[in-house]
Parts: structure tokens; sequence; C-alpha cells
């Protein structure tokens, strides 16, 4: 009989393997404990769609911590789901995948069986970790499907997460976590509106700007530290990889200009906070915009299709107005900005896509603190090609 159950709970989150990949979070967490606001949920029942914004690595936690009336399936990226190791727990263990910025359609199909079972599932649709404390744009609307699997949607909001553990320090710290239930839409509510209007809704309420509402004081010493992995650019002076950091203080070496971190995160002198100095850097890049010819010689790590094995090789990464490009000894392919709707990457280390089913890591074989400045342009040209008349 328990083995008949077994069977049939598995590849869902009442698998035994669900419970060992929680109980490994748990042990890993220790004392992080969020701030629970889910009224909201009181009476629904699953299966929904719960999508949330993304601050940090450690989100997937805070949001399991939420009173689901049945326990919770995530979408996660395909990597996870893939990898030695991983892939023996995660598909066992009820875990859905997607690849990044890709069109897939096995996404949809793995979202309408976990749903047909009674399982809830949650998304994070920015699709990557905030660099700089806000909400990413969206860039794969998803309303349109949304209303065609008729589910309830549960919007949630993060609050917290960011400054304890962000994208471009490895080091996290203890803070306090906010978790709420902003609002809850019925399969009727859905359906009475456009899809882009759905989008829009679904982007305003997830919305969150760390270092405009900052909920904890971090009387650390070294909050700076890693920042240069993110402000790759000095926003004063315009040099690039000159930039770095020591304590709470935040340098150019090319200019001399030093700025120092508050308990809040905010610089202490005009340079206002970190989305604001991002923004700077911004300015600089839209100047040089036009006719852009970004190239780099690095190391790719190519994971092989549906967990296949790993290979390494040298090549050379080329970025213009009119896509990305990688030339290797043994492949050469490019994709057109339109193909290429964001570029995730590693804050000081890596950026990375899909090819043909493989995901390939870049390494940049030098200032590897770029990684961020390739991610930051392709959002930047897709901004110009939006505003273009």
């Amino acid at each position: 009989m328990n083995r008949n159950k077994n069977k049939s709970v598995r590849g869902t989150p009442d698998s035994p393997m669900y419970d060992l990949i929680f109980l490994l979070v748990r042990l890993w967490m220790g004392r992080r404990k969020p701030e629970i606001d889910d009224a909201a949920l009181e009476g629904l029942q699953a299966p929904y769609l719960l999508l949330a914004n993304h601050e940090s690595f450690y989100d997937f936690y805070y949001l399991s911590k939420l009173r689901h009336p049945k326990r919770p399936s995530y979408l996660v990226n395909e990597y996870y789901c893939t990898r030695p190791v991983l892939k023996r727990m995660a598909g066992p263990g009820g875990i859905l995948s997607k690849k990044l910025f890709t069109k897939d359609l096995n996404t949809a199909v793995g979202l309408l069986r976990m749903t047909r079972r009674g399982y809830p599932v949650i998304l994070f649709p920015e699709g990557r970790l905030s660099p700089d404390g806000r909400s990413n744009p969206i860039v794969e609307p998803g309303g349109a499907l949304y209303q065609k699997l008729a589910l309830p949607l549960v919007l949630v909001k993060i609050e917290g997460a960011y400054f304890s553990a962000p994208k471009w320090r490895r080091r996290s710290y203890l803070s306090r976590v906010r978790v709420r239930v902003e609002r809850v839409l019925s399969p009727e509510a859905l359906k009475a509106m456009s899809s882009g209007e759905l989008d829009r809704l679904i982007a305003g309420t997830l919305y969150t700007d760390a270092s405009a509402h900052p909920i904890d004081r971090y009387p650390q010493r070294d909050k700076a530290e890693g920042l240069e992995n993110l402000l790759y650019r000095c926003a004063d002076c315009g040099a690039l990889y000159q930039t770095g950091s020591r304590g709470n203080e935040f340098f150019c070496r090319a200019c001399g200009r030093r700025h120092c971190l508050d308990e809040r995160y905010r610089f202490t002198d005009d340079a206002g906070s970190i989305p604001a100095y991002y923004d700077r850097i911004k300015e600089w890049e839209r100047r040089e915009l036009s006719g852009l010819s970004l190239s780099c010689r690095a190391r790719a790590k190519i994971h092989g299709a549906k967990g296949g094995p790993v290979r390494w090789e040298e090549g050379e990464c080329t970025l213009t107005e009119a896509g990305f490009a990688y030339r290797s000894p043994s492949v050469s392919f490019r994709y057109d900005l339109a193909a290429l709707p964001a570029l995730a990457y590693s804050c000081g280390q890596e950026f990375e896509l899909y090819y043909k089913d493989e995901l390939y890591y870049f390494y940049p074989a030098e200032q590897p603190i770029q990684a961020a400045r390739w991610g930051l342009l392709v959002d930047l040209l897709h901004e110009n090609k939006e505003a273009a008349p």
C-alpha cells in the first residue's frame, strides 16, 4: 500500500522527495523567518497560481511560509532541475522547470499538469533577481496564459529580502523580511480584463523599490563589499571597471571619489541610493549606445541538454545593436535582439543564455565585473527599440 501511495505522489509536492528538499532548506536557512501577512488567502482553495517579485535567492523559502491550503510547486530555472544531484531531487519532488528567457512550451504543459492535479504553483514573473533593489521589468508577460488556465491568481510582495542578500554580494545578513498577499484575483476577474491590462496590473502590484522603503537597519561594517560587481562604472567620471569597495565605502580608482553607505544602505552624500547611482551608470551607457560594439574573450561552461555532460571551451562574445553573437572553434551562433528579451547574469562572474537546449555560461577572461554591463546593455537596447518611432 505504501509503495503504491509513493508512486502516486511521485513528481508532486506531496512526495517524500519534496519533504527532503524542504528539510534541507530549513536546516540551511536557520533563523531566517519572514513576517507573514496572508489573510487574503483565507478560504482560497487549490489549485491557483501565485506570482511574486524576486528580491533574493531565498524568496522561494519565504513564500513556503504562507498558509497554503495545499503544498505548492515552484517554477524554477531549468538549471536546478537538470544538474547532477539536483535533477534527482527536483523532478521527483514536484518542481517545475523553465529555460530562462526562452520560448518553452513545456512550461505551459507543466503548469497545466500540476494544477490539474490540484496543486498551487509559485512563479517569479521577472525571471531574474533584482539587481539594484527595484523590480525588473517583466519581459515575458504571462497574462494571456494565466487567463487560459482559468485559475485564481495570487499576487504576493516580498520586502526586506534584497539588502539581506543582494545579487552583487556573496555574504548575507539576517534581516526583517515581510511577505504580504496583496491581491487574489478570481478567474472571473481575470476574464473581465484584456491580457495587456492583466500584465500591467501584475507588474504594478508586484513592483518594489528596496531603497524607497527600507524596513530594517544594518549595522555591519562591510555592507559595500562587492558593490562594484553591480556598479561597474564610476557614475562621477564614467571610468569603466575602476570601481571598488572596502568596508562601507564604495570608490573609484580613476577619479578618487568615495561614497559611504549608512545603516539603511543609502550613501551619506549626494550619490543618494544604490538605484540612483545605477541610473547614473545607465545614462553614461545610453550616450554610447549608438553604434555599440562590445566584445570579450570568455571561457564558456556548457551544460548539455536535459542534464547532459558539462564541457568547457574558449570563445568570443559580441554584443551590438543588432543582437548577441558567440564564436568558438566548435560553434558559432547569434541571437537577434528580438529573440533575446534579457540576458541573465551573476554579478562579478558570468552571463548566460540557452542555445539549442544547452545552457551557456560565459566567464569573461578579463574584468569579470563586466558581466553586469552585458545584462544592463541588453535591457537598454530593448528600451531604445521600444522608444523608437
